[in-house]
C-alpha cells in the first residue's frame, strides 16, 4: 500500500521536480546568490552577469516555476527578488536549503563590479532627481502623503519604545518635513543626514526658522557618517534609496544596544507617476520583504501599523530592535 495518496504524492512530486530542474544549473544558482539580498530587472542581471536577454530571461522563467523567484512590477518594469517561503511549503526546507548554501558562494570580481555599477547607477539617477526639483518635492510628495496626516502615528509608536529623552536620533533625508522638528522637541540631539547639499540647506532653513537648537546637520552618506544613534528614523525615503536591502545593514552598525530602527514608507503600489513626479526608484515595499532584510541584518521587528489613505495609497510605520 502507498505511504501516500496519489494526489499527495503528485503535491510533492511537481514541486519537487521544478526544484530538481531549476537548481540543477550554475547559472541559475548563481541568480539566486545574486538576488540574495535585493531584487533587480532583467537588464539590470544581463548586465550583472553578463549574460544575453533571452538566456536570462530562460533561466529566470525556471526559477519562477520552481517558485524560488518572485517577481515585482516596477512600473513597466519587472523586478525579480528570491521568493519568500511559506510555513506550508511542502518542500521548505530544501528552498531554505539552497539558499544557505548560495549565499556562501562569494561571487567573483565581474559579478560585484556588475553590482557596485547598478547600484550607481540607481544612486545617481536619484540624485539627479534630487538636484533638479528639490524645489518642488515636497510639494509632489504630498500629493501622495502628507505629514500630519500620519505624524500622531509615529508619535504614538515611539511612545511605546524604550527610547528616553535622553536619546540621539539621526533622520536620514529630513527636507522640508516636520518630523524632524517633533524629533528635536522630544528627544536629545537630532543628527540630519542628506546626501545632497540643496536637501540638507532646505532642513537646515526649517531648523532656523524654528526654536529648536538641538540639531546638527552631517553632508554625504549614512555609510560616511561616524555616528551612533538610538534611533535612526528614515521618512519616506527608503524607496529612494539604490538598494533598500543595503540600509538595514548599515543601520544595524550606527544603531546603539538596544537602538531602534524607524521606517516609514509606503505599501507595495502600482501608481507608476511617482517616478517622475517624486523620483522614485520603487514603488513601495511589501512588509515582508521589509522583515526579510531586517532579519537578515539581525534586526528584529518591534512594532507595526498600517495608514490606508484617500488616494489609494497605504503608509506603513514599522520599527525594528538591535
Amino acid at each position: 500500500m502507498n505511504a501516500h495518496p496519489i494526489s499527495e504524492a503528485g503535491s510533492l512530486l511537481v514541486p519537487l521536480a521544478s526544484y530538481c530542474k531549476a537548481t540543477a544549473d550554475q547559472q541559475r544558482l548563481m541568480i539566486l546568490r545574486v538576488l540574495s539580498r535585493e531584487s533587480f530587472g532583467v537588464l539590470e542581471l544581463s548586465q550583472i552577469l553578463n549574460v544575453a536577454q533571452p538566456a536570462l530571461s530562460h533561466h529566470l522563467k525556471v526559477l519562477l516555476t520552481a517558485e524560488l523567484v518572485e517577481t515585482r512590477r516596477q512600473g513597466t518594469s519587472i523586478y525579480y527578488r528570491r521568493a519568500l517561503i511559506g510555513a506550508q511549503d511542502p518542500i521548505r526546507d530544501l528552498r531554505l536549503a539552497v539558499f544557505n548554501v548560495v549565499d556562501q558562494i562569494t561571487p567573483d570580481r565581474k559579478i560585484l563590479e556588475g553590482i557596485k555599477t547598478v547600484h550607481r547607477l540607481r544612486h545617481e539617477h536619484a540624485r539627479e532627481y534630487f538636484q533638479k526639483n528639490s524645489h518642488k518635492f515636497q510639494e509632489n510628495q504630498d500629493l501622495i502623503a502628507e505629514y500630519p496626516h500620519y505624524a500622531k502615528l509615529i508619535h504614538d509608536l515611539l511612545g511605546n519604545e524604550p527610547l528616553g529623552e535622553d536619546a540621539d536620533v539621526l533622520e536620514l533625508g529630513p527636507g522640508d518635513c516636520g518630523l524632524i522638528l517633533d524629533l528635536a522637541c522630544q528627544f536629545n540631539h537630532v543628527h540630519a543626514v542628506d546626501n545632497t547639499q540643496i536637501m540638507l540647506d532646505k532642513t537646515r532653513v526649517k531648523v532656523d526658522h524654528s526654536d529648536v537648537d538641538n540639531v546638527s546637520f552631517h553632508l554625504g552618506e549614512l555609510s560616511e557618517i561616524d555616528t551612533s544613534c538610538d534611533l535612526l528614523v528614515l521618512n519616506m525615503v527608503l524607496h529612494h534609496l539604490a538598494t533598500p536591502a543595503g540600509l538595514f545593514g548599515e543601520a544595524q552598525k550606527h544603531l546603539r544596544t538596544g537602538g531602534r530602527l524607524l521606517i516609514i514608507d509606503l505599501c507595495a503600489h502600482d501608481q507608476d507617476w511617482t517616478r517622475e513626479a517624486c523620483g522614485d526608484l520603487w514603488l513601495g515595499f511589501d512588509p515582508e520583504e521589509l522583515d526579510s532584510w531586517a532579519e537578515t541584518a539581525g534586526l528584529a521587528p518591534s512594532q507595526s501599523a498600517y495608514l490606508g489613505l484617500n488616494n489609494g495609497f497605504q503608509i506603513q510605520v514599522r520599527t525594528y530592535c538591535e
